[in-house]
């Protein structure tokens, strides 16, 4: 058995070769998304330290173009000494990338971009939404915006509508509350609140005035997002070393079920998860298997393993253009420089 696995992923790995995404200036790469048609892809550069950098590159039957940099009105590269920050890519149905971003110094706000054409511009002004704003996140209808705000205090969920103007406060528990992620029908959002002690799952739904816990226990249960009728999420109830992706039925006081364990957790990013919406996309913390990105099935049915060829793979997303299926993600390179770079390959049929 260990022997046809080996081999299989050789066979993967020989396949097709994964091709470099470049852009000027270092940094490690991370969170990249896939636009809706899978001919874009969002990501952060970050230099660990105070710069981070938004780019966008445009991907054609797997071939990337140059990178290109998502500056923000009144901003300079965030690799300057007046930089500024920008992250946390989330694609609108419609084309979009929507981010956070902020000039150095100043509030952090949403702003969109659509690629290869104008220049960013913020989505929702200081008067409609005053305080640092984060975690946007679209509905699939394209009309609401759900984004953490700090006006209230430690960080609660709202809800604009780009029909009627107007911002509505959705959670006002005293906590904080990140990554909201909208149901598959636009009327339910998940997303997770801040204890002292842990991190849980929660849900609300259009006009509801409580929400509904779907999701604690010990650790934190965190970055959840719809798949289907599911909800896959981060969770290191085994201990602050061991993370896992935890998948639970949309429904109050299921059951939850882990489907990868020992991930390598990604800087930013909800888990991902195949176009079909029926397996995790993952990859391992451990040295032995970091080359490998992981495709484990919801119901536990079947795990398939990509080999890249790489060391401590890591930020592994799929998408689907043009009857293709394209993987991308991040790896040191085996020699040379330690930043961690971006790269895509064609998978289909490995899959």
């Amino acid at each position: 058995m260990f022997l046809a696995t080996l081999l299989a992923a050789l066979s993967l790995a020989s396949s097709a070769h994964a091709v470099e995404i470049t852009w000027v200036g270092g940094g490690h790469a991370s969170n990249p998304q896939w636009s809706p048609d899978g001919t874009w892809l969002a990501f952060e550069v970050n230099n660990n330290s105070d710069k981070v950098d938004l780019y966008v590159v445009r991907v054609q039957n797997g071939n990337p173009s140059a990178a290109t940099k998502v500056v923000i009105p009144g901003s300079s590269s965030s690799f300057s000494a007046t930089g500024s920050y920008a992250a946390n890519p989330n694609w609108h149905p419609k084309g979009s990338v929507m981010f956070e971003a902020a000039n150095s110094g100043g509030l952090t706000r949403i702003y969109f971009l659509s690629p290869g054409g104008s220049s960013p511009a913020e989505y929702i002004n200081i008067t409609q939404a005053p305080g640092n704003l984060a975690w946007p996140t679209v509905s699939p209808d394209g009309v609401n915006l759900a984004y953490t705000s700090s006006a209230t205090g430690a960080g609660d969920i709202y809800l604009f509508s780009s029909a009627t103007s107007k911002a509505a406060l959705t959670t006002a528990s005293g906590l904080p509350e990140n990554s909201p992620r909208f149901s598959p029908d636009g009327k339910t959002l998940v997303f997770s609140r801040k204890s002292q002690l842990t991190e849980d799952l929660f849900t609300w739904t259009t006009g509801a005035t409580v929400q509904s816990p779907l999701k604690g226990g010990s650790g934190d249960q965190t970055r959840p997002r719809y798949s289907g009728a599911h909800v896959v999420y981060f969770s290191n109830e085994r201990g602050d070393d061991h993370w896992d992706i935890g998948v639970v039925p949309a429904v109050a006081g299921s059951s939850a079920t882990v489907v990868a364990k020992d991930i390598r957790l990604p800087l930013r990013s909800q888990p991902q998860v195949t176009p079909d919406g029926t397996a995790a996309i993952w990859t391992s913390m451990a040295p032995n298997t970091d080359s490998i990105v992981y495709v484990s099935k919801f119901d536990g049915s079947a795990t398939k393993q990509i080999n890249t060829g790489y060391t401590a793979v890591g930020d592994a997303s799929i998408s689907t253009s043009g009857g293709r299926i394209f993987l991308s993600f991040t790896a040191l390179p085996t020699t040379g420089s330690d930043w961690r770079q971006l790269h895509v390959v064609d998978i289909t049929g490995q899959i």
